[in-house]
């Protein structure tokens, strides 16, 4: 019985140990993270990260975690199987979170605490990714490059929601106009697209009778 336990400790612990082919693996993230580009989106950031799926036996999975200046994006590249099986497509771990949607970045200490780390938690749910010692400083630029972009767009939708309650704002005040030498009712009502009626009344006009240098209203405040 002890033999048995301990070959399956063993068994556990190399697979928990597989360091797979990460130069081989990030090669083919790269690939597919470039044929996954928007035209016009480019990559300013990149950096070599694994994961550890309790149903790949722990075994590393290589990717590479990228920012664009439109989105963050994950491939990642899951070890073989275990078990010979016909040849089929190379299956992918992907991420995609656009950063105009919710979208939270942590630090955080992964593979049981000896390895640098990020959780990255969108829509779907909570990824957390490991990064080598070595890597950490390209870690940061690609953070950087969220944080950054994130902030772009925070600042332009709310200059946007600003400029649309300017101009509802605007909408409702009273609108004026300058009376020229020559201007009757009529020629303003029809440039305004309003009535004479609406004008004398808007005006407290007695009669069609007005001035040069006279100030009308032509639309009141709503």
């Amino acid at each position: 019985m002890a033999t048995v336990v301990a070959a399956v400790v063993a068994i556990a612990v190399l697979l928990f140990l597989h360091r797979g082919d990460a130069e081989g693996s990030a090669r083919i993230a790269n690939r597919e993270i470039e044929d996954m580009l928007q035209r016009g989106e480019v990559v300013e950031r990149r950096v070599a990260v694994q994961r550890r799926r309790w149903f790949d036996y722990f075994r590393v999975t290589h990717g590479v975690l990228a920012a664009t200046d439109r989105r963050l994006l994950y491939v990642g590249i899951p070890p073989a199987e275990l078990l010979p099986r016909e040849p089929e497509p190379q299956e992918l771990d992907v991420l995609i979170a656009p950063y105009e949607r919710p979208l939270a970045i942590a630090r955080t200490r992964a593979v049981l605490n000896t390895m640098n780390g990020v959780t990255i938690s969108v829509a779907g749910g909570t990824v957390t990714y490991a990064v080598a010692a070595l890597d950490r400083s390209r870690l940061d630029a690609v953070l950087a490059v969220v944080s950054r972009r994130q902030a772009e767009r925070e600042a332009a939708a709310v200059a946007e929601r600003r400029a649309e309650e300017a101009a509802s704002e605007a909408s409702r005040r009273a609108v004026t106009h300058l009376v020229r030498p020559g201007e009757a009712l009529t020629t303003i009502a029809a440039r305004y697209g309003t009535s004479v009626d609406s004008l004398r009344q808007w005006n407290g006009l007695a009669s069609d009778r007005i001035a040069a240098g006279q100030r009308l209203i032509v639309r009141p405040e709503r």
